[in-house]
């Protein structure tokens, strides 16, 4: 059964698996899952780059395409802050 993170949890964990490249095909998934959600919420702040997103109005599903996402400046400076806040 699925559990579901916090957003400081999801986001830390979303932004390593950028960084180790983890995501090697693009997702559909539900557009208000967490998941979902926290990579808008990264890209939005500016954390993240060349990721895209798709919640096409007409769909009951949302794309999520993170292969070619990488973490700007922003995104490395929030991972360390949320792994300096893990320990």
């Amino acid at each position: 059964m699925a559990t579901n993170l916090s957003r400081d949890d999801e986001l830390r964990g979303i932004l390593s698996d950028i960084t180790r490249h983890r995501f090697p095909s693009r997702r559909q998934l539900n557009p208000q899952s967490n998941l979902f959600l926290t990579a808008k919420y990264a890209v939005e702040e500016g954390y993240v780059t060349h990721a895209t997103l798709d919640e096409s109005e007409s769909q009951s599903l949302a794309t999520l395409d993170l292969t070619e996402a990488t973490l700007t400046a922003a995104g490395v400076d929030m991972l360390a802050e949320l792994n300096q806040l893990d320990q």
